[in-house]
């Protein structure tokens, strides 16, 4: 912690203002999703695959695998809902021939074995699709291939009934990626019918489909062991007219007679707590599409997991901070009821097709006065992963105005990082439209602000002649601001949207828009919402058994400075020199992976607080935002202890909290090393835009106090000189700062 209030928190152009966002889901109030837990409705096809055929030479003997008689097996060590054991899942898509030479078994081959992975199943439905629908891909990518190239250890003659160990090597093609796989073999023949076990080892992360990381809910290991258990058969006796593999036998349900009512008792609590969010057209709809009583009985088992485990419906505040609006949380009684209607089999009292209606009013989306897109869709390459692509956006405003409300609408959800929303005044438009025309393509590179004035960069990212207006990330969805407020918006305003896109398999066009809602009443009539900004460094240093050379953090500086030019490392460098310490005084990591960083900040944002928001990327565990610490009058304003990158939810007081002049605000993340891809290259890990580096920031949105003349501000703390002007809030010309 710092001793001595050092850090001046101002409006950041790289990751500003996503605390500017109401999220309303009626009933439960605010809570609507990007990424869930991977519900899409997915039809699987239980047919056979097709494969390459294999013609016999002379002496040898053609096999065909049967799908009926034959599987594939992963085990994989999983934490589920707190409890850690190994996770099973079978597939009897495969397809494939042997030619087998008794009389000289060296030269037998054994030809490309397909494998519909899309058929994976396991005991739980809810793990089956979230592994169909954001892990294998398997709507795109149904089957995956061991091609061998090499069997060794055969013997010099086969004989019926007599097992033989081997190895088979090969590679193995998961979705677009290939690596060498080698496979510990058994085979038997017996008559018409020869039989192969066989296992090996992958690593998830080398073919990325894992490992899975749904925090507070699922994690998976690395490894996966993958069991072959196959049966051919004689070719000339193979019969396989309907091309059909075994289909998973449904369970039948439990007899029971405490089962509770579900439409006396469930179907209440979902249509109180779920289907605001799970209606056709809703945003939890693409994920899983509840409208009738057989949506829920599909995933029952899921339901009772996904509740019992507090990681539905989303809210990651704890109860150490202020109470807070909208907590969609399921009482103790709820999460039961879930539970011992899906372990009595998920029987239904009511037609499976009666409706689930959401209770009120869905409100999560706003009423626009006008829709903006960029001229012509984005389209980015895969070339450039992490892109950061600012587009412009003209509302073409005749009188000045109020923005009372705003929703950024991705078009490709799984491709937009986050998005960020900025008000430019009308005398910077032809600098915007010669950079615009300048980089070919709709809109232009942008990374670390708007670039449109000639400002340095600086840690509290005040850029000069910009404002941002609003923001969307992962778990956002529309922004209304209180009856009575707004964000001014004069004539001829204009917008720049920068999107951050993250291509890593694809990079499909992108049309995104911007749908605002203005005021009715003159501007002047509306109090002024404002957004400020408190950060912390993030400095996450190699562990000691950890090399490699961007452990070394100049070098990693040079690296962000390549990825994203060379004002990236400003802002890292900032931060430290503003909370009052150097990179190497503020890295830490302990020998669990974990590290801690906190900043004190001078309050800006003075007025009634109407949301709190917090960011990190994918390394998160713990945040904290906390008004006056370590005062009589200190109140955490939020604390999670198991950050989502998934759910990063806007959070309203619900008893007002009024920041005064003179107030201190702290700001505290951790995060866990041991969340990186195992696959990637170490590296030290620091403040910067990538999905793979980190960030600790938060936003307040305050509304507009009317100070009387004793609540003015204190003649002021001392401020440390150096790259953040306490008044204008603008950088120092690097010159100053040194």
């Amino acid at each position: 912690m710092v001793g001595r209030v050092r850090g001046i928190t101002a409006q950041h152009p790289v990751l500003a203002g996503l605390g500017v966002l109401v999220l309303v889901c009626a009933g439960v109030g605010a809570f609507v999703y990007n990424q869930m837990f991977g519900l899409q409705t997915t039809v699987v096809y239980f047919g056979v695959p097709d494969a390459p055929t294999l013609t016999a030479k002379p002496d040898e003997t053609l096999y065909r695998i049967d799908a009926t008689k034959s599987k594939i097996t992963y085990n994989v060590d999983e934490k589920l809902a707190g409890t850690t054991h190994t996770a099973t899942g079978t597939t009897r898509g495969i397809a494939g021939d042997i030619a087998l030479n008794t009389n000289n078994p060296t030269t037998s081959r054994v030809g490309d074995i397909v494998i519909n992975v899309q058929q994976l199943t396991s005991d739980q439905q809810l793990r089956d699709e979230r592994l169909r629908h954001d892990y294998l891909e398997s709507n795109d990518y149904q089957t995956a291939t061991f091609s061998p190239t090499k069997l060794d250890g055969l013997p010099t003659k086969i004989s019926q009934n007599t097992p033989y160990p081997f190895t088979i090597t090969g590679n193995l093609t998961v979705k677009e990626t290939t690596k060498p796989a080698t496979l510990k073999a058994t085979g038997t023949l017996n008559n018409n019918t020869l039989t192969i076990n066989a296992t090996t080892t992958i690593s998830l992360s080398e073919f990325n489909i894992g490992p899975i990381n749904m925090v507070g809910f699922a994690q998976s290991g690395d490894n996966a062991k993958l069991t072959f258990n196959l049966t051919a058969i004689n070719a000339a006796d193979f019969e396989d007219t309907d091309r059909v593999a075994a289909e998973p036998t449904p369970q039948p349900p439990k007899p029971t007679n405490t089962s509770p009512s579900f439409a006396k008792q469930v179907k209440p609590i979902l249509e109180t707590s779920c289907a605001s969010c799970h209606q056709t057209g809703e945003a939890g709809a693409p994920f899983w599409e509840l409208t009738n009583a057989s949506d829920a009985v599909r995933i029952a088992d899921g339901l009772a997991l996904i509740t019992k485990s507090g990681y539905m419906p989303p809210f990651l505040a704890t109860n150490k901070g202020i109470p807070l609006q909208h907590d969609p949380r399921l009482t103790t009684t709820q999460i039961t009821t879930i539970e011992d209607w899906a372990k009595a089999g998920a029987q239904l009292d009511t037609p499976k097709t009666t409706p689930i209606k959401p209770k009120g009013k869905v409100i999560n989306r706003i009423d626009p006065d006008v829709t903006l897109q960029a001229d012509a869709p984005y389209q980015g390459s895969t070339k450039l992963t992490n892109d950061y692509r600012c587009l412009v956006m003209d509302p073409e405003l005749k009188t000045d105005t109020s923005l009372t409300g705003y929703e950024f609408v991705p078009d490709k959800n799984e491709f937009v990082h986050h998005a960020l929303i900025f008000r430019m005044a009308a005398d910077l438009r032809p600098t915007v439209d010669a950079r615009d025309k300048a980089d070919p393509g709709t809109g232009y590179g942008c990374f670390g602000g708007v670039g449109a004035d000639e400002v340095v960069p600086s840690p509290s990212g005040m850029g000069g002649g910009t404002d941002l207006v609003a923001a969307w990330a992962p778990g956002q969805s529309s922004g209304t601001f209180p009856d009575g407020s707004g964000m001014r918006l004069n004539q001829g305003d204009f917008f720049v949207v920068q999107v951050h896109y993250h291509f890593v398999h694809a990079a499909p066009p992108d049309h995104s828009e911007l749908a605002l809602r203005f005021g009715k009443d003159p501007v002047d009539d509306y109090d002024d919402i404002a957004v400020t900004q408190y950060l912390a460094p993030a400095e996450i240093p190699c562990r000691p058994d950890e090399k490699g050379p961007l452990c070394d953090r100049d070098a990693m500086m040079d690296d962000l400075a390549d990825r994203y030019g060379s004002s990236a490392p400003v802002i890292a460098d900032g931060l430290n020199g503003m909370c009052g310490g150097t990179p190497e005084m503020n890295a830490n990591v302990d020998e669990d992976g974990m590290s801690y960083s906190s900043c004190d900040h001078w309050a800006l944002g003075t007025g009634q607080v109407v949301s709190v928001f917090g960011h990190m990327h994918e390394l998160g565990v713990g945040f904290r935002l906390t008004l006056n610490p370590d005062t009589p009058d200190e109140k955490i304003l939020l604390d999670i202890d198991r950050w989502d990158f998934n759910w990063q939810l806007n959070y309203e007081p619900a008893d007002e909290v009024v920041i005064k002049p003179g107030d201190i605000v702290r700001a505290e993340c951790s995060w866990d090393r041991d969340l990186i891809n195992p696959q990637t290259e170490p590296r030290w890990v620091s403040w910067a835009e990538g999905t793979e580096d980190e960030m600790c920031y938060s936003a307040l949105t305050t509304r507009e106090q009317h100070w009387t003349g004793t609540e003015q501000p204190p003649d002021g703390p001392e401020i440390e000189p150096g790259l953040i002007d306490p008044i204008t809030l603008e950088a120092d010309s690097p010159e100053a700062a040194d």
